[in-house]
């Protein structure tokens, strides 16, 4: 009778563990999950910098951006032959293929502000102007800015 309620306390015991058991199972592979959602929530939010030149032997055009979203930010310059050197911070947005921003400059020793846009093809920026008419976008494709590593430009 003793070996039976002995054996009958050790069964219940073994149930309830096992029943423990599973429940922090549960618990330990939600609060799993939920860290992975947080981790790539965070991993959405840290920005993605790009670095993009254009050189020949007489120009040369170099984009440096931060992309956070479809948000963009970052320094733009322009070192063309016979021409001042414009040198100026950019901020817009992607929108599709294309970087829409506000480009704002030195040059001459005052501060202007021009849109500028720069279609993505592949792994390079062509930048696009507004025709006479202001009815379409014309692309300048001979001075396509390719991507570099950014630190080399």
């Amino acid at each position: 009778m003793k070996i039976r309620l002995l054996t009958l306390g050790l069964s219940g015991i073994l149930i309830i563990s096992c029943k423990n058991n599973e429940n922090q199972d549960t618990k330990d592979s939600e609060t799993l999950v939920e860290a992975q959602q947080q981790y790539e929530e965070e991993e959405e939010e840290i920005p993605v910098m790009m670095c993009y030149l254009y050189a020949s032997e007489t120009d040369t055009i170099s984009l440096n951006i931060e992309k956070l979203d479809k948000n963009i930010s970052g320094s733009l310059i322009y070192m063309l032959k016979e021409k001042d050197i414009n040198r100026g911070e950019i901020s817009g947005e992607m929108k599709g293929d294309t970087l829409f921003a506000d480009y704002e400059f030195m040059s001459e020793g005052k501060t202007s502000v021009r849109q500028v846009m720069f279609l993505q093809k592949e792994n390079q920026l062509v930048e696009g102007y507004l025709t006479e008419d202001s009815k379409s976008y014309k692309f300048n494709e001979d001075f396509a800015l390719t991507r570099t590593n950014c630190g080399v430009n």
